[in-house]
């Protein structure tokens, strides 16, 4: 989903960033009424009391995160329950997805703004102007059916640079390090298993666009003769008919070819990951805001690159399609049923509800309500295969 990023917002102090990959544990306050747990609730918007991303290496962290949420349990009184099933909504926009999504949307742009502005403010140079963000389009947010606590799937943020290796690397840690102190974790959350927001300079888009384009032009070149080969002809028609474009190691073909044409683990890293990037941009460039149209060489490249143009470890064209000729996952047709349903419900359901979708913000939501949640298909699994192939 493309987004414009004309409007600035007010700053905000930016603190120091630290990544430990441990939760930290919240101040636990006496919880008497509903305002007590609203005000529990607020230490949730911090990242750093939701971290994720040691879990495989220290399990414990759950714990530690049980005990954040714990204030939700501490709510008996159905007047008090009620009252904060009030609030959430009125802070988040639940149950109407659709201002769910927009919020979600509009709290990334804002918090991206700041982070231009107030690093910007530092300095006497352009390397944090923001020259594009978005996401997938084809994902629950970019369809307008996400939840509170959503992830940005396959969120990315461009920025100007400053022309040299080491101040490009500074200046998008600088930019994720300013998302991770101040995006708001109860609206958009960065403590999803396996997600996190790209962030490019200008300068790394097209040193790596000149590094992959070559090795495209000559593969593409290949599989061109291919089609004029007697021999190969009929087959390598039919093995086209035949593929699967959702699935990522079939539709990835070019990717898999790349592969071979690269230099060591790093190499291929690199170049698996600019794809999941790049693919994003390249299809959500077809909105174009007043960002792309002020930087129209470097999209114009992108647009005309030969890796940008066939790469397809995402697999959002056919998603594209699948979607535009009704398809939906099963957890967003539930969903939509939810936001008639919620107003049925009684006070007790709603808030269990509101308390799992609290958690989901990082995964930790139980299964009563998994039709909510649970995709028709393991995700991670579904791109095992491709991604053991592009080592």
């Amino acid at each position: 989903m493309k987004v414009s990023l004309a409007e600035q917002v007010p700053t905000i102090n930016n603190k120091a960033t630290s990544f430990k990959g441990t939760p930290l544990r919240a101040p636990q306050i006496p919880i008497k009424d509903y305002s007590d747990a609203i005000r529990s609730w607020e230490y949730l918007r911090h990242a750093k009391y939701l971290d994720v991303h040691d879990d495989k290496f220290y399990p414990g962290n759950k714990y530690i995160r049980e005990a954040n949420y714990s204030f939700l349990d501490k709510l008996n009184d159905n007047i008090d329950k009620y009252m904060f099933i009030g609030k959430f909504c009125e802070f988040t926009g639940f149950p109407n997805l659709r201002k769910v999504s927009d919020k979600i949307h509009k709290t990334f742009i804002d918090c991206v703004n700041r982070a231009s502005t107030e690093l910007s403010s530092k300095i006497y140079d352009d390397r944090y102007t923001i020259l594009d963000a978005g996401y997938d389009p084809t994902c629950s947010l970019g369809i307008k059916k996400a939840f509170p606590g959503s992830d940005l799937d396959k969120g990315y943020i461009i920025i100007e640079g400053c022309n040299s290796s080491y101040g490009d690397n500074n200046a998008c840690n600088e930019i994720k390090g300013y998302l991770w102190e101040n995006l708001d974790q109860r609206i958009v959350s960065l403590n999803h298993p396996d997600t996190a927001v790209d962030v490019y300079t200008e300068d790394q888009i097209s040193d790596t666009l000149n590094w992959l384009n070559p090795i495209a032009e000559n593969l593409n070149l290949i599989n061109t003769l291919r089609l004029f080969l007697p021999h190969n002809y009929i087959g390598y028609q039919l093995n086209e008919l035949f593929k699967d474009p959702l699935d990522p190691y079939e539709a990835a073909e070019f990717n898999r070819e790349i592969k071979f044409k690269l230099h060591g683990s790093s190499e291929r890293e690199k170049a698996k990951n600019f794809a999941f990037f790049i693919e994003t941009v390249r299809e959500n460039l077809e909105n174009e805001n007043d960002y792309i149209k002020f930087h129209k060489d470097l999209f114009n490249d992108i647009k005309e690159s030969e890796f940008a143009t066939h790469s397809n470890v995402t697999q959002i064209p056919a998603w594209k399609q699948k979607i535009a000729h009704g398809y939906k996952k099963q957890k967003l047709i539930n969903r939509e049923r939810l936001e008639n349903d919620f107003y049925k419900m009684e006070t007790d359901k709603k808030y269990e509800l509101i308390k799992e979708i609290i958690k989901y913000s990082s995964n930790d939501q139980g299964y009563r309500f998994s039709e909510y949640f649970k995709n028709d298909d393991d995700i991670a699994n579904r791109y095992d295969r491709l991604l053991a192939a592009l080592k």
